[in-house]
């Protein structure tokens, strides 16, 4: 018999999911999250889970992982020294950057901090022109003069990145091989990130730079905890994109993890909500910290590859995931004019809400679920940990309900009606923003916290369903599972939209493709190559991402010209269907297909209630029916109000709303005709 594990780790808690498919059946542990040694927790996690299944290490045939390592280590700005070598006169490009601003009328506006120290910032004599070919030779002895300089203050990585590199490498590789006779380890731009705007380009490959150490000592540490415990195969980690590369890959592309955790419940959203039937869905994956939110449209998930990160640029394929800081641990307080707030600081894994006992000492959403009946203090994570109310009733009467002069019942609803409002006010960022109509959509909630404020975002963002997937403490663990293998790559590409060009710039890319999977030990008969191209207006500066057909013949060139057309029209309202259309960037992706995660629903072989218990509602206290959720059969209905209770998580259904069990196990609320709090 064998096992899948996948491993997702917040800022809180680690979620480890045990799947045995030949059962159909999955085991899932939430242990707390271990920072800065993450891979503690992980470890642990991965022991207890193993335990809880009965199964031998031996038995693990696959094993991948959602790490917040290399985002953290950006967020908070734990960077080591990092040294640039460009062109000369571009030293600066740093700290000048590009016309965005940060804030469009604010004349004081500050930019963000640079990645490089000015400092550590060189340029050296030569130069690439536009068209690839060389306008002015490199200057080598400058090269070595600068590495000279460069090793005496021993930054622990040196980015190099030049004009059109992208187009012509040469002068990065001759400068690398240079600083490497320094003793000096080079990271090119046209290795990380080989495509135009030398700002965004120097930006992400300095950021990939920075991280890289610290996101291969994590990998390192954690891949030998793996082998000792008798696990023997490789750790297979998230990316961005909501795909899996080995832990070589990520660390030699470590800004490509900095999405990771996010990714895989992304990646879990598109599995349950088409599963279930809904083609459009927004992923409301909401944690200790933070909750993330994602948008499935017509059966696939929104990608991108222009995120931010600390208000710098990031390149890299990604999917369009936004978070905002409403999660369970998330603080509330009052701002200097009395008004109530909700994160984004939050308590975290230590010392976590009041309710843990931990020494948390300010009031957190999770505390307020507690002081309104909604969870369980006997019942928390399972039963392994009890919930201390009455120090909890005290905190909030502190800092909350005595300066609003309400009782701690009222701020408490108040403190959930608040970050109810965050989150809906950042779906609404999601859909209505990008001209889409979010009544037609379900809402997938997910997280320790999500399943409780289910119900009243959907009601308040008009979506037609609140959708609670199994386990949904461990929802994102599950995404691990489920997700394919995914290698990108991308080049910018200077030249006609024409076949014949496109066709030959493309084998490139699939050749390179190729290789990388085999290298990370897969069949290439195994790889689906997807192709995507980057197109423009002539003059504009901004590109959309359009498919690209199978065989590359001119009609494949019409429809990706058409489907530019209509997405810039879906996009930005108008289109120009005469104005010529130009090619800017070509992108690949190989793909191999993980095995679908089938999982047996609950049979309903175990009596669901559980009894009554008080819970607040606007206006007041009311007796709701608490249910086991797991043995809750398919077709199974619950009338609100009502609680359902399982281990990492529970489920609110609101007065006069009604909640049913599909056939996969999830948990369907229609969020029509009732009291969404």
């Amino acid at each position: 018999m064998t096992v899948r594990i996948g491993v997702d780790t917040g800022g809180t808690f680690t979620d480890v999911i045990v799947y045995d498919p030949a059962a159909g059946e999955t085991r899932v542990v939430k242990t707390p999250s271990t920072p800065p040694e993450f891979e503690r927790g992980v470890l642990t996690g991965i022991d207890e889970a193993l335990a809880k299944a009965d199964e031998d290490p031996g038995a693990v045939e696959f094993l991948s992982h959602g790490t917040t390592v290399g985002t953290n280590a950006v967020l908070e700005g734990e960077l080591p020294p990092v040294g640039l070598v460009t062109n000369e006169g571009l030293r600066d490009v740093l700290a000048i950057g590009d016309q965005t601003r940060p804030a469009l009328y604010d004349l004081q506006a500050e930019k963000p901090d640079p990645p490089v120290e000015r400092r550590l910032r060189y340029g050296v004599p030569g130069r690439i022109g536009s068209d690839g070919e060389v306008v002015d030779e490199l200057d080598e002895e400058a090269v070595r003069s600068v590495a000279r300089e460069l090793a005496g203050e021993d930054p622990e990585v040196v980015v190099v990145s030049t004009l059109f590199s992208f187009l012509n490498p040469d002068h990065e590789e001759r400068i690398g091989t240079l600083l490497e006779a320094e003793g000096l380890d080079p990271v090119l731009s046209s290795a990380v990130h080989p495509e135009i705007r030398e700002y965004d380009r120097t930006v992400t490959t300095a950021l990939n730079a920075a991280v890289r150490s610290t996101v291969r000592s994590y990998l390192d540490d954690l891949s030998a905890g793996v082998e000792e415990r008798g696990i023997e195969v490789p750790v297979n980690v998230m990316h961005s994109g909501g795909g899996l590369f080995s832990t070589a890959e990520a660390s030699r592309m470590a800004i490509r993890t900095v999405l990771s955790g996010p990714a895989a419940g992304a990646v879990a959203t598109r599995e349950a909500a088409t599963a279930e039937g809904y083609a459009d869905a927004v992923g409301m994956d909401m944690g200790g910290t933070s909750a993330d939110v994602s948008l499935v449209r017509d059966g696939e998930l929104a990608r991108t590859t222009e995120g931010e990160v600390n208000d710098l640029p990031l390149k890299t394929p990604m999917i369009d995931v936004t978070t905002v800081g409403a999660g369970g641990g998330s603080v509330a307080w009052l701002d200097a004019g009395g008004a109530l707030r909700v994160g984004p600081e939050s308590s975290g894994a230590d010392p976590g809400p009041v309710c843990y006992g931990r020494g948390g000492d300010r009031p957190t959403l999770t505390d307020a679920n507690l002081l309104l009946g909604r969870i369980n203090p006997e019942y928390f994570l399972d039963g392994e940990m009890s919930l201390a109310v009455e120090e909890t009733r005290t905190v909030f009467e502190r800092d909350l309900a005595g300066p609003l002069g309400r009782s701690v019942e009222e701020a408490a609803l108040a403190t959930v009606r608040v970050a109810n409002a965050s989150l809906a006010r950042e779906i609404r960022r999601a859909t209505v923003e990008r001209g889409l109509d979010p009544s037609g959509f379900a809402l997938v909630a997910f997280g320790g916290a999500g399943p409780l404020q289910a119900a009243a975002v959907a009601a308040e963002t008009g979506m037609e369903k609140a959708l609670i997937p199994p386990s949904p403490g461990v929802f994102s663990a599950r995404g691990l599972l489920v997700a394919d293998v995914r290698v990108d790559e991308a080049r910018s590409y200077r030249g006609p939209l024409a076949a014949d060009r496109l066709a030959e710039a493309f084998a490139g890319l699939e050749s390179t493709l190729r290789e990388r999977t085999r290298d990370q030990g897969f069949d290439t008969g195994d790889v689906a190559i997807e192709r995507a191209i980057d197109l423009r207006y002539e003059g504009q500066s901004y590109e959309l991402t359009v498919d690209v057909d199978d065989p590359l013949d001119g009609a494949t060139v019409d429809r990706a010209r058409d489907r530019f057309h209509r997405a810039h029209e879906r996009r930005y309202g108008h289109a120009n269907y005469g104005e010529p259309v130009e090619p800017v960037t070509l992108r690949a992706t190989a793909r191999v297909t993980t095995p679908e995660l089938r999982v047996e629903a609950g049979t309903g072989d175990r009596d669901p209630e559980r009894g009554t218990r008080e819970v607040y509602f606007e206006g007041g206290f009311r007796t709701a029916r608490i249910y086991r959720r797991t043995a809750l059969s398919p077709g199974s209905t619950v009338e609100g109000p009502a609680v359902l209770e399982e281990a990492g998580s529970t489920t609110l259904v609101p007065p006069d709303a009604t909640a049913s069990v599909s056939g996969r196990g999830g948990i369907l609320v229609d969020p029509a005709a009732r009291d969404p709090l």
